[in-house]
C-alpha cells in the first residue's frame, strides 16, 4: 500500500533553505517530488501535523494550502494506480509529474518579459523596466523568489526597502536623493506586470494575487506639470544662439516646433519628414497611439522649417527626408530597437542643452522636450480653448482624458478664491 506524506530535507540547499518534497513510499521504497517550496528553518515545520507552523512562518496559511493541493494530487494518483495493479513509487511520481519540473521563479518570467520587449524594439521600456527589476533583485538577492512568496507583507517590506535603503545619488549639491513616491509606484507596477504574466502562464493563480483593493494598491498622485509662460517662450524665440554650437539652435528649434504643433511629442518631432507638410498643413501619424491628424502650420513654424531646407536635410539631400538632422546618419529607420535607442540618446542631449539655454534667459524652469507639451496645454488653458478642440489636437480618444489633462493647468478659479478670501 502506498504512503504519501511530506519530507523536509535535513540538508539545506545552496541558498541555506530546506526544501519541502512530497514523499511517495511503496514497499519501503521512497520517491520524492520537489514542491519548489523551502523553509528558512527546520523549526518552521510541524512533523506530527505535517504542516508549516503558523507562528514561525509569515505565509503559513497560503503555503499549507498549496502543499495540501500537491499532497492530494500524489495521493489520488497513487490510489488510482494501485487499483489497477501493483505499482512502484517511481511510477506514481512519473504519473504525477512526468518530468521533474524546474521551479519557476519571478526572475524567469521577468526575463521572458524583457526579452519580448527587446525583440519588439521597445528600447525605452526595456531599459527602464530592467533598471527597476535590478532593484527588486537586490531586495530578493537574485530574483529567485517563487510567486507564492510575493505576498502583501513581502511587498510592504519592498516598499520600505525602496524608501529607506535604495537612493539615487547625483543631486546638484552632491547629497543623496530619495526615490519619489511616483518612482516607487513605478517599481511596484513592473512587479504587478510580471505577476499578471505569471497568472496567464498558469505559473501561479489569482488566489495568491497581492495587488488590488485587498492588497497593495498602486496609485499615482498627480505629478507637477509646469509649462513655460509666454514671456519665457518669447525669450526662447528671440535669443541669439548663432555664435554657439549648432546643437543649441537645433534644440531650441525642436522644442518650439513641438510647442507650435499642439505639444507634439519629441519622437514625432524627430521623425518629421518634409513629405508630412502639404499645402501649409502638417499631416502625421502620432507614434504613441497611431492616430492620424492634421494641423495648420503656423508662420513661426515655417520660419524654423526654412532653416533646414538644403544642407543635407531636405528631401533631395537627406535619404530619409527628415526635417531635423539628428537621425539622418542611420542606415534605415526600420530597425525599431536601434531607432528608439538613438532617439533616447538624442533626447538626453537636447534636454541637457535646453537646460543651458534656460539659464541664458534667466529662467530656473525645466524645459525638457516634453515640457513643450505642458507649455502648450498651459497656454491653451489661459486662452480658454474649448476641450473638444484640444481633444482633436491632442488626438485623445476620450474627452475625459483631455479634461483630466487640462485640469493640471487650470488655476484661475483657485487664484480668484485666494483673492476673494484674503483680499480685505
Amino acid at each position: 500500500m502506498a504512503t504519501v506524506d511530506f519530507y523536509i530535507w535535513k540538508r539545506p540547499s545552496k541558498d541555506g533553505k530546506f526544501p519541502i518534497s512530497v514523499r511517495i513510499t511503496i514497499n519501503r521504497k521512497p520517491s520524492y517530488i520537489m514542491t519548489g517550496q523551502k523553509l528558512e528553518s527546520l523549526d518552521q515545520w510541524d512533523a506530527k501535523k505535517q504542516r508549516v507552523k503558523e507562528k514561525t512562518h509569515p505565509n503559513a496559511t497560503r503555503l499549507n494550502n498549496f502543499l495540501r493541493t500537491e499532497l492530494a494530487k500524489a495521493n489520488d494518483k497513487a490510489l488510482e494506480m494501485e487499483t489497477k495493479g501493483q505499482v512502484s513509487a517511481k511510477a506514481v511520481k512519473a504519473a504525477v509529474r512526468p518530468v521533474e519540473e524546474k521551479p519557476i521563479y519571478f526572475v524567469d518570467i521577468a526575463n521572458q518579459y524583457l526579452e519580448e520587449q527587446f525583440a519588439l524594439g521597445n528600447y525605452d521600456v526595456h531599459k527602464t523596466d530592467r533598471a527597476r527589476l535590478i532593484r527588486f533583485y537586490q531586495f530578493t538577492k537574485d530574483g529567485k523568489v517563487p510567486f507564492i512568496d510575493i505576498t502583501v507583507e513581502f511587498l510592504r517590506a519592498y516598499i520600505i526597502f525602496l524608501r529607506r535603503e535604495k537612493r539615487f545619488k547625483g543631486s546638484e549639491n552632491g547629497k543623496v536623493k530619495p526615490l519619489s513616491e511616483r518612482t516607487i509606484m513605478n517599481h511596484l507596477l513592473i512587479i504587478r506586470t510580471i505577476y499578471n504574466r505569471a497568472i496567464t502562464a498558469k505559473v501561479t493563480t489569482k488566489n495568491n494575487y497581492p495587488f488590488g483593493s485587498d492588497g497593495i494598491v498602486i496609485k499615482f498622485g498627480k505629478s507637477s506639470k509646469i509649462g513655460l509662460d509666454v514671456n519665457e517662450i518669447i525669450a526662447l524665440e528671440q535669443i541669439d544662439l548663432s555664435k554657439l554650437l549648432p546643437i543649441y539652435n537645433d534644440a531650441r528649434n525642436a522644442w518650439l516646433i513641438e510647442y507650435y504643433f499642439a505639444g507634439m511629442r519629441v519622437t514625432d518631432c524627430l521623425l518629421l519628414k518634409w513629405t508630412d507638410f502639404q499645402n501649409e498643413r502638417l499631416y502625421y501619424q502620432m507614434s504613441k497611439n497611431g492616430e492620424h491628424g492634421s494641423l495648420k502650420t503656423p508662420a513661426k513654424a515655417l520660419l524654423i522649417l526654412q532653416q533646414y531646407r538644403g544642407g543635407g536635410n531636405d528631401l533631395t539631400d537627406n535619404k530619409h527626408g527628415l526635417v531635423f538632422p539628428f537621425l539622418k546618419h542611420l542606415e534605415n529607420l526600420n530597425d525599431r530597437l536601434e531607432l528608439r535607442r538613438q532617439i533616447s540618446f538624442v533626447v538626453t542631449r537636447l534636454d541637457r542643452t535646453m537646460g543651458k539655454i534656460m539659464k541664458m534667459i534667466n529662467s530656473t524652469k525645466n524645459a525638457s522636450q516634453h515640457k513643450a507639451r505642458h507649455s502648450f496645454a498651459q497656454r491653451a488653458e489661459e486662452k480658454e480653448i474649448h476641450p473638444k478642440v484640444l481633444q482633436k489636437m491632442y488626438r485623445h480618444e476620450s474627452i475625459e482624458t483631455t479634461m483630466k489633462y487640462q485640469s493640471n493647468f487650470s488655476f484661475e478659479k483657485m487664484d480668484n478664491a485666494i483673492d476673494a478670501v484674503v483680499g480685505f
